[in-house]
């Protein structure tokens, strides 16, 4: 995260009833995301999946958490104001790696591998990230 310039990204573990959510990319810069809800958000991903720059906030000081957004949008209407998906700054070794960053979700619930399946079932699989642990 220290060498975040503008927004950093990386996979998180046990969330969104998956056993991981990630950045998927494409020529080293976030093409879309591997996620089981909302895949089609601007930025499909967890609150513990990015950082930001402080200086980016002084850049952007009319930039804030929007109390009134969608479910699942406000780290979707947060980044948009700060910065694009092309700008995104993949880390982890280019998001291939979850224990790199050391990053899971505290809030555990029964991991529901039918999602995986329902998933693959849909042909949403096919993209799917293999990560490494480290």
């Amino acid at each position: 995260m220290r060498t975040t310039k503008r927004a950093s990204v990386w996979p998180v573990g046990l969330v969104g009833k998956l056993r991981y959510e990630t950045p998927i990319l494409k020529n080293g810069k976030v093409h879309s995301f591997f996620t089981a809800w909302k895949p089609e958000r601007p930025f499909a991903m967890d609150m513990a999946g990015f950082a930001v720059n402080i200086k980016l906030l002084f850049e952007f000081p009319e930039a804030k958490f929007l109390s009134r957004v969608k479910r699942g949008y406000l780290e979707s209407a947060f980044l948009d104001q700060l910065t694009s998906r092309s700008e995104l700054e993949p880390k982890a070794d280019n998001c291939t790696k979850v224990g790199k960053m050391k990053v899971c979700r505290t809030l555990l619930f029964p991991l529901e591998l039918s999602t995986a399946t329902k998933m693959s079932q849909l042909s949403l699989m096919d993209s799917r990230p293999v990560l490494k642990s480290e």
